[in-house]
């Protein structure tokens, strides 16, 4: 079909045949039409004059060879087909070169390329079957060629033709053995040409298949070309491939490997090339993203450390991540299950958890869950993925949100008891930062879990005995503001707690700087007199006990203020010892009495009521 003009970035078009002239000036295979400027086709002449010659080692075959070639930022695609010549002579050849944007012109599209008929993207005067057909005349007589919709292109042989899938499907047929020893190859020597002799399968697909296993993780261009006579031109690509055993000279630097020879003994890349490939094959693409290094590897060294780093077993090279999403599936080798069961896998896998995505963290703990049965001596790590999970839900919390975590643990709320481990983990990291702990967020988030409400407030007790008192009548204080039942809950479990061996301070620090609690006790209580006298109890039994003496009601009513509350006052009356004690919280009654009453100057000898005043 013929492409829509498309406004996007452009590639060029330029084809290669037999010609008395070309538009280079010369008499031989050379361009003959293109959609470049002078300059440009001069340019990229030099560049691929050597390269435009199709295979001629086996005469009547007509299968096109392909070539890609990068140069910095521009990259060219050539498609080389053994023709005759205009006077019936074989060995010549049509070749058809796109050239552009590096960016554009990409491996993915140069092996696509390879599997598409050209004729179906390309200007209708370019193509095959019009040149051979004689249709369009030869060299300035086929005038300039329009160029080429890249953007179209690309939607083409990478959207709308599986062609990419077609490669994988016919990477199948590669030998396992074959593709380890050529990534082997690669893996010893990073970087380094690579010339492979009469493989079984196309050129194209051996690339597509290596590109999918080392392409992200070795250093080196991968450009390739499919269909060569021998290897011993200047400027090939970097992966070459020829039919036969004229390979060419020895000095050209590149190293060979004859598929069609014996493999002989492989060293310790060989294998763990295999284990790659296997793992890759098992796990999907996927998985194998989760190896790749930071930067692309361009020594032995580097690619000996790499394989070290992701050899978490004798025999077995994976991440731990896939091995997780394996397991509930009853997917794992003898050896990546014991792995998995062994006490050293426990800090990998937490690692991983840390690392991964809420979503896919969520995606993982759904699916051990209800598919727990398939990994009956695997269940502690359930129990690292509830713990990653409660620390994600419980961050979300502190910083005022949710997690999406929240309803995968819903449907399945974890033990009490671990959420207590998790919440002394946090405590103590805290304690250990001089960091304040929010215990609210903490219980909402638990509650929004599903934690039945019994094991809630023993968890409440728990926490309450681990803190001092002081810092508990200042999250009680705080929490009153925005959630006052939960404070109110609060403040009933630290009335309940008798002496505590953490008392940092003392609480009437936190009083003296809040009128013991006032505003906290109005928001706990608003307009009901009888609740705040009972919240004032709670108080003093967490601070001065159930009995107080003179000593400690003056330690109250100092922190209360010059205006004490009246429900405190009323709780003090109720829970103080008989004697002075009671008298003095008496005497602030009347006083305070009087005062709310009987506004006015007092006497004081030097201003005497006037005795006309009918008042006094």
């Amino acid at each position: 079909m013929s492409l829509p003009e498309y406004a996007g970035p452009r590639a060029d078009m330029t084809v290669y045949r037999w010609s008395e002239r070309s538009l280079t000036g010369r008499g031989d295979v050379g361009p003959v039409t293109t959609s470049l400027d002078r300059d440009a086709l001069l340019r990229w002449n030099s560049r691929i004059e050597n390269m435009v010659w199709a295979t001629q080692d086996h005469p009547g075959d007509t299968t096109p060879g392909f070539v890609y070639v990068r140069y910095e930022d521009e990259a060219a695609v050539l498609r080389k087909l053994p023709v005759r010549d205009p006077h019936g002579r074989s060995g010549s050849t049509l070749t058809h070169v796109l050239t552009g944007p590096a960016a554009g012109v990409d491996l993915h599209l140069a092996l696509a390329a390879c599997r598409s008929d050209w004729d179906d993207w390309l200007p209708p005067r370019a193509r095959q079957s019009a040149l051979l057909g004689g249709h369009a005349g030869p060299g300035h007589d086929a005038g300039r060629l329009p160029p080429v919709p890249l953007g179209n292109v690309r939607r083409l042989l990478l959207e709308q033709e599986p062609l990419l899938d077609a490669l994988d499907a016919a990477a199948e047929d590669l030998p396992d053995a074959l593709l380890a020893r050529l990534a082997e190859a690669l893996m010893a020597e990073p970087g380094t040409p690579l010339t492979v002799i009469g493989s079984p399968v196309p050129g194209e697909v051996v690339v597509h298949a290596l590109a999918g296993l080392l392409g992200r993780v070795l250093a080196g261009g991968w450009t390739f070309a499919t269909r060569e006579e021998n290897d011993g031109a200047k400027d090939l690509p970097r992966f070459v491939f020829v039919r036969g055993d004229g390979a060419g000279v020895p000095h050209t630097g590149r190293r060979r490997i004859d598929a069609t020879a014996d493999a002989g003994p492989g060293g310790p890349l060989r294998d763990q090339a295999a284990r790659l490939i296997a793992f890759r094959r098992r796990r999907g693409p996927d998985a194998l993203t989760r190896l790749l290094p930071a930067q692309p590897l361009a020594s032995s060294a580097q690619v000996a450390d790499w394989v070290t780093r992701h050899q978490v077993a004798p025999g077995v090279m994976s991440d731990v991540t896939s091995l997780l999403e394996a397991a509930p599936h009853g997917d794992l080798s003898p050896e990546e299950d014991a792995y998995l069961r062994s006490p050293a896998a426990v800090p990998r896998v937490q690692m991983e958890l840390r690392r991964m995505s809420e979503g896919h963290l969520a995606r993982l703990l759904t699916t051990w869950r209800t598919r727990g049965t398939a990994t009956p001596s695997l269940r502690h790590l359930l129990r690292e993925m509830y713990v990653e999970a409660l620390h994600r839900c419980f961050d979300a919390a502190v910083h005022g949100g949710t997690s999406e975590l929240e309803g995968v643990l819903a449907a399945g709320p974890p033990d009490g008891r671990l959420v207590q481990e998790v919440l002394d983990h946090r405590m103590e990291l805290a304690g250990r930062r001089g960091e304040p702990f929010d215990v609210l967020p903490m219980f909402r988030a638990a509650g929004r879990i599903g934690i039945p409400v019994a094991e809630l407030d023993d968890l409440t007790d728990v926490l309450v005995d681990r803190f001092a008192t002081a810092d508990l009548l200042g999250e009680v204080d705080r929490i009153s503001r925005v959630a006052p039942a939960q404070a109110r809950a609060l403040l009933a479990r630290c009335a309940r707690r008798r002496g505590s061996s953490r008392q940092r301070r003392d609480p009437f620090d936190v009083l003296r700087r809040t009128r013991f609690l006032a505003d906290a006790v109005d928001r706990m209580a608003p307009h009901a007199p009888r609740q705040a006298v009972d919240l004032y109890r709670l108080l003093l039994s967490c601070t001065v006990g159930d009995s107080p003496g003179q000593r400690e009601v003056l330690a109250v009513l100092e922190a209360a203020g010059h205006s004490p509350s009246p429900a405190l006052l009323r709780a003090l009356l109720d829970t103080c010892r008989r004697g002075r004690a009671q008298d003095l919280v008496a005497g602030v009654v009347v006083e305070q009495y009087f005062r709310e009453h009987l506004p006015g100057t007092p006497y004081d000898g030097e201003h005497a009521p006037s005795p006309r005043d009918p008042w006094h």
